[in-house]
């Protein structure tokens, strides 16, 4: 036991060597469980222990049926945008102009997706929903002849119910309104507790789509510097709230988009008591909380809500299926007047795919799922930020997420990647401009780059010509 000991132990110190010194560069593949078997004279059994403790140690990364790879180093540096200078003045929502380029880019088969949304679609499971569709037409033809009941389908609100349960959350049913997708949550919940002109607070960077949300329900906003490791700054925030006249938050506690952090639970819980003590709306973007990589989900601000002032939004879009739009709303003292609203509207959600996801959900195959899901998308993040820190030029700082599925990237300053995004789009190449998600046309020199499909080589070919455009603009291969 002694010499085998001794064996695991001078494989890893071999490899943490070469790490380290640049022989095995970032993103590269180490040697094969085999071939280090044959270097060392030590058993397969050995050979992988010591993987596994580089691994442990953050060194390295494996990927099913693939191998181990070197991870990015640590050292590189982090984003940091709240180091920016932000006055916390309201100002117009002003949505990016090349909105729904970015949208097309991302559904074009032809680019290369680094900058889409979407998780890919082997990660989705479509045979079961398919199934489920089969035999719910064969058995209630009629349904397709209904209108759904004014608070959405019971069945679903059943289910929700238990999903928000295992987010800490405890609701009945009549607390709970599904929507088409977490869009009309977060509309819903803004139109209720604000009117236009009024000031909402929101996260910088932000998701894209709601300064494209609040521009069209014209509302002005002050944007909150936010840290890619802990969150929006709860002490800026309340600078701002109390002198901008806030009337509402939006914020993300896990997994946002694009940083991917996970706020601490106390400044979780700080930020509801913050609410309540200025009298003020806080909205939640909980749709990420499914896609952390690690340990089990963390409670989102909801669940440190006692008065009913959390406006909670979410939906299955990023985990079981974008297409069947399904979402919700938990809308708290705002529930009722949000439900009549939404009926004025739109006369409920359509009533075929919400039955069809409450009997997906009620076979209990949804954890196994979500299992899965996270377990690749927490491969892909390792994978595509060492294959970034490998090609990207030197002194980018790239995000490290705890969940999501992207990364935010800063450029050395002096790289414009709105002009990035225009010469990749015609080399075949989606990515989403850090401008996208600022109303002050902020992060110029940032980028979201996506890891929700595979990293295959056409991908790694992709962020290689990303690289050469950056270099030398207009070579690519």
């Amino acid at each position: 036991m002694e010499t085998q000991g001794f064996k695991y132990e001078a494989i890893v110190e071999s490899y943490a060597k070469a790490l380290e010194n640049g022989t095995i560069p970032a993103g590269s593949k180490l040697p094969s469980l085999r071939a280090t078997r044959a270097r060392f004279g030590c058993s397969l059994s050995v050979a992988l222990q010591a993987f596994e403790i580089l691994e442990a140690q953050g060194k390295i990364y494996g990927i099913e049926k693939t191998g181990y790879f070197a991870e990015a180093p640590r050292r590189a540096p982090l984003p940091s945008p709240e180091a920016q200078y932000f006055s916390l003045r309201s100002l117009e929502a002003k949505p990016f102009s090349v909105l729904s380029r970015i949208v097309a880019a991302s559904n074009d088969p032809s680019v290369v997706p680094l900058g889409a949304g979407l998780p890919d679609s082997s990660y989705i499971p479509l045979s079961a929903l398919r199934a489920e569709y089969n035999r719910l037409l064969r058995e209630r033809p009629e349904i397709l002849n209904e209108y759904e009941e004014a608070l959405g389908d019971g069945e679903l609100r059943f289910e929700i119910r238990r999903v928000m349960e295992a987010r800490g959350v405890t609701v009945d049913e009549g607390e709970i309104l599904p929507t088409n997708g977490c869009t009309e949550a977060l509309a819903l919940a803004i139109e209720t507790c604000s009117a236009p002109g009024d000031v909402i607070a929101i996260e910088s960077p932000v998701f894209l789509g709601i300064i494209q949300l609040l521009k069209l329900m014209r509302r002005r906003i002050v944007a909150v510097p936010t840290s890619p490791v802990t969150g929006m700054d709860l002490d800026r925030l309340e600078e701002a709230v109390a002198g901008e006249g806030v009337k509402a938050v939006i914020m993300t506690a896990l997994y946002q988009n694009p940083l991917g952090f996970v706020m601490s639970e106390e400044n979780r819980e700080r930020a509801v008591a913050l609410a309540r003590r200025y009298d003020i709306t806080l909205i939640e973007d909980d749709i990420y909380h499914d896609c952390g990589f690690e340990g089990p989900a963390e409670r989102c601000l909801k669940a440190f809500d006692t008065d009913g002032r959390v406006l909670y939004c979410s939906s299955f879009s990023k985990t079981l299926s974008p297409g069947m739009r399904i979402g919700w709303l938990a809308g708290g003292k705002r529930h009722r007047e949000a439900a009549e609203l939404k009926m004025a509207r739109t006369m409920g959600n359509a009533r075929l795919n919400q039955r069809v996801m409450a009997r997906y959900l009620a076979t209990g195959r949804h954890e196994a799922q979500i299992l899965r899901l996270r377990a690749a998308m927490g491969r892909q993040e390792k994978e595509m930020r060492a294959l970034l820190a490998a090609e990207m030029p030197e002194g980018t700082a790239i995000s490290r997420p705890r969940g999501g599925y992207y990364l935010w990237v800063e450029l050395p300053e002096g790289n414009d990647t709105l002009e990035l995004f225009e010469r990749a789009l015609r080399a075949g190449i989606g990515i989403v401009p850090g401008q996208a998600f600022s109303a002050e046309r902020r992060y110029g020199n940032c980028m979201r780059i996506s890891f929700a499909s595979p990293i295959t080589d056409r991908v790694r070919s992709g962020v290689a010509n990303l690289a050469r455009l950056l270099e030398r603009p207009g070579e690519v291969r």
